[in-house]
C-alpha cells in the first residue's frame, strides 16, 4: 500500500515539476540556492557532495551551487552512477557536462574519487516532508549511499534540495529508507530534526 502511495506522489510531483516554465525554474532555483548556500553549517563545511541538476526534469539547479561552493575553496564531489553503483566524482571549477538521454548529465572530464568523509550531502527530491521522509526517483541511490557511509562511521549533514510544492503532508516510509536533516526550498528552511521552518 505505501509503495502504490508513493508511485502516485512521484508521478504527480514529477508531473508539476516537469510543467515549470525555464524562467520560472530558474528563478525558484536561484532562490532555493541562495538560501542553501547561505546555511550555517555548509557556511563551515570543507567537503561537500552535491548532485548535478537535470534541466529536463526541472531539479532545482545545481550549477551555480557547484561553481560557488568550489569558488569558496572547498572541496566538492557529486554522484557518478556506474554500473549499477552510484560512486564519487570531483567538481572542478568551471567543469563541463556532456548530457545524457538519461540521468544527470556526466562531467567531462570524469575524476572518480574514493572520498567519503563529507560534511554535507545535497540530495535531489521528487517529494518531502517535515519529517526528512523523502521520495526520490525509486532506484534507492542514496539510500544505499547513505548507508555505505555509515557502515564507514560517517554521518554527513543530509539536506534535501527542493521547490516549495515538493514538500507534502506525508511521505510514506520503508525501513530501509533513509532521513533528511534538512530540506532547502525557495521559500523555507525546514529543520526535519525538530520540525520546523
Amino acid at each position: 500500500m505505501a509503495g502504490n502511495i508513493k508511485e502516485e506522489l512521484r508521478r504527480d510531483l514529477l508531473l508539476r515539476r516537469r510543467a515549470m516554465g525555464r524562467e520560472e525554474w530558474l528563478r525558484k532555483s536561484g532562490t532555493a540556492g541562495e538560501l542553501l548556500v547561505g546555511l550555517d553549517a555548509l557556511q563551515h563545511a570543507s567537503r561537500i557532495h552535491c548532485y548535478v541538476s537535470m534541466e529536463s526534469y526541472r531539479e532545482v539547479c545545481t550549477m551555480r551551487i557547484l561553481e560557488r561552493f568550489s569558488s569558496e575553496r572547498k572541496a566538492v564531489f557529486m554522484p557518478y552512477i556506474d554500473r549499477g553503483r552510484m560512486r564519487v566524482a570531483t567538481y572542478m571549477p568551471g567543469h563541463r557536462f556532456v548530457t545524457r538521454e538519461s540521468g544527470p548529465p556526466v562531467p567531462d572530464p570524469l575524476i572518480l574519487s574514493e572520498e567519503v568523509r563529507f560534511d554535507a550531502v545535497i540530495v535531489p527530491l521528487v517529494g518531502a516532508d517535515i519529517r526528512g521522509a523523502r521520495i526520490g526517483y525509486g532506484k534507492g541511490w542514496y539510500d544505499r549511499f547513505f548507508e555505505s557511509l555509515q557502515l564507514n562511521g560517517i554521518r554527513p549533514l543530509r539536506i534535501g534540495l527542493c521547490f516549495g510544492f515538493q514538500i507534502v503532508s506525508e511521505v510514506p516510509s520503508d525501513p530501509w529508507d533513509q532521513f533528511l536533516d534538512l530540506v532547502v526550498t525557495e521559500n523555507c528552511i525546514v529543520n526535519c530534526m525538530s520540525g520546523s521552518t
